[in-house]
């Protein structure tokens, strides 16, 4: 089984492959480009992102700098705005739905170090888990997002919310490690 392989399958795996390294390298390539675009080049901007992204919907708007490690595990939907300063490691499939709002410095880290010695004595230094961002979401400005984590429809994530844990439909959360602070509905 490749790298690769072992990356999608959410099985340890090292991000130093020659692959996975290549792959990186191409979407930073793109990331460059895109950051590099005059705010108004909103066609040339449409045509990066169709170009770094597995699926995006209609009406994405992403501010510039925008980092991502592969690019091809992000499916964005329609309706959705990105701050300024935003990092997804997408290691793993990264889920956006429709609606959402994710403000600035916000990292969405759809990977986790392996712990164990003997793992890393064999190369395998990383997991990746999904992460699912769904529908009417709105994720305040220097939040962080943890691999394996699912954000139910309507949620919000206050500013500078570590968020370990799902998050229900329609609850707002807050703090570090992020808690139930209210619920919307």
């Amino acid at each position: 089984m490749t790298e690769f392989e072992k990356m999608q399958q959410g099985n340890p795996y090292s991000p130093a492959d020659v692959e996975l390294t290549q792959f990186r390298f191409a979407s930073r390539r793109l990331c460059q480009t895109f950051n590099a675009l005059d705010p108004a080049a909103t066609e040339q901007q449409d045509m990066v992102v169709t170009k770094l992204f597995a699926r995006r919907g209609k009406e994405v708007a992403i501010e510039a700098p925008f980092t991502c490690s592969y690019g091809m595990n992000i499916h964005l939907g329609s309706n959705v705005a990105i701050g300024p300063n935003c990092t997804i490691i997408d290691s793993g499939h990264v889920e956006i739905g429709n609606n959402v709002h994710i403000g600035p410095s916000v990292g969405i880290y759809a990977n986790s170090q392996c712990l164990l010695p003997l793992d890393i004595l064999h190369g395998e230094q990383e997991i990746s888990l999904p992460i699912i961002i769904g529908n009417n979401v709105v994720i305040g400005g220097s939040s962080a997002i943890k691999a394996g984590v699912c954000i139910g429809e309507g949620a919000v994530v206050d500013i500078g919310a570590v968020v370990e844990d799902d998050v229900e439909p329609f609850a707002v959360v807050a703090g570090n490690p992020a808690v139930v602070v209210r619920r919307l509905r």
